[in-house]
């Protein structure tokens, strides 16, 4: 019997049939639109997801069988490891999309929370999507690229909270849950609010450049189809799925809004992120399959990981907690230091101080006829926000 030859799920006025074909498409697109599935001469289309090719029945038993199934065989391989390579075009798009990620974070300072960690299995995703060969997978249209959706990031944060509070953590309660997911259980309408975290979408950066073919192999299917007991005689058949591979990396990113969280959990969130995201790396996992170990990923806390992102966000909260506290003293003069770049302010015999460089970013925020009179050595009166005899913030 001739191997047969593999055929794009396309029609026939597109050329498909050179090895060449759609080399460089993305791994979604040749997965769901291009995907090369098999068909001999004789008509008989080859099963690409069940792992047992059926050779034409005209094939007799013996050697020449069993020469031909292992030919199929490999073509059954060739069909879903000609989805799993990245082109240099994906590959771009992937740095594209995590670099804009970054840069848009970046945009939310003090309130977006960001981190990074490496899987230590591999991550499948989107399963149950209908596909031809009966296990789907999730990528982002129109990209075609692997990808975590944000609500599914959402989903085990919460149950990681959950779990944690079972636990009796620090911090965690059903109202901490609440005000940072929104509700779960909505009896009226007017008890529905958002909750304070909103998550984004997850790329991955497949290692080696690539997705690999992953295989589960049912025990007791005719029992899951209701048809038989489970025993141990059943002929179990190997299912083939895609999955992004172990030591990849990704990258988290969360944006807070305070201004919906009580009092006590704007200063709490960020410690109670960093636990939640710890415990489902390690016991919860992402994607599907997790309770036979995938997508479980290394939990390094974010103060080991990036020690400089860690001193900034040190230095936000610590920003953020000086502004809570802050006392306004209206009408304090104000005076800048030409020599040691510091601005201080003056109400009542009290005085606060901006050290360099915070007193120059305070002198900026101030209109520009105000800055040319204080750089003047003139008499001018603001309204200065000051904590512990550390000017915060003036205003005109």
């Amino acid at each position: 019997m001739e191997i047969p030859h593999r055929l794009a799920t396309v029609p026939a006025y597109i050329p498909s049939q050179s090895p060449a074909a759609f080399a460089d498409a993305a791994p979604g697109h040749k997965f769901l639109g291009y995907l090369r599935n098999s068909q001999g001469a004789d008509g008989e289309a080859f099963a690409a997801y069940k792992g047992k090719a059926k050779v034409a029945r005209h094939v007799p038993s013996g050697p020449a069988k069993k020469t031909a199934n292992e030919r199929l065989k490999q073509e059954f391989d060739g069909v879903l490891n000609e989805v799993c390579g990245f082109p240099a075009s994906s590959k771009a798009q992937i740095k594209a999309l995590r670099d804009r990620q970054q840069a848009l974070h970046a945009r939310h300072g003090a309130s977006g929370y960001r981190i990074s960690t490496t899987s230590t299995a591999p991550f499948a995703t989107g399963l149950g999507n209908e596909h031809p060969i009966e296990n789907g997978f999730a990528f982002l249209t129109p990209y075609g690229l692997p990808y975590l959706a944000g609500s599914g990031v959402k989903g085990i944060l919460r149950r990681a909270m959950q779990e944690l509070l079972k636990e009796k953590a620090d911090g965690f309660s059903d109202e901490a849950i609440n005000a940072l997911f929104g509700p779960e259980d909505v009896n009226k309408s007017e008890d529905a609010q958002r909750g304070a975290l909103d998550f984004w979408d997850v790329f991955p950066n497949p290692a080696g450049g690539k997705l690999v073919v992953e295989i589960m192999t049912p025990h007791f299917g005719k029992y899951y189809q209701g048809s038989d007991t489970p025993h141990d005689s059943g002929q179990p058949i190997p299912v083939s799925f895609l999955a992004v591979p172990a030591k990849s990396d990704f990258v988290f990113h969360v944006v807070c809004h305070p201004s919906r969280l009580p009092a006590p959990l704007q200063s709490q969130w960020r410690s109670l992120l960093d636990q939640a995201f710890a415990y489902a790396f390690e016991w919860v996992g992402f994607g599907a399959k997790t309770s036979v170990g995938y997508g479980a990923m290394e939990s390094v806390p974010m103060l080991q990981q990036k020690p400089n992102e860690a001193k900034e966000r040190e230095k936000q909260q610590d920003a953020q907690r000086q502004e809570q506290s802050a006392q306004a003293w209206a009408g304090a003069r104000v005076k800048f230091n030409r020599d040691n770049k510091s601005l201080r302010v003056e109400k009542d015999g009290q005085t606060a101080v901006a050290l360099q460089p915070k007193g120059e970013e305070l002198l900026g925020t101030l209109p520009p006829e105000l800055r040319s009179k204080i750089m003047g050595n003139q008499f001018v009166k603001v309204t200065a926000f000051v904590a512990e005899g550390v000017l915060v913030r003036v205003s005109a």
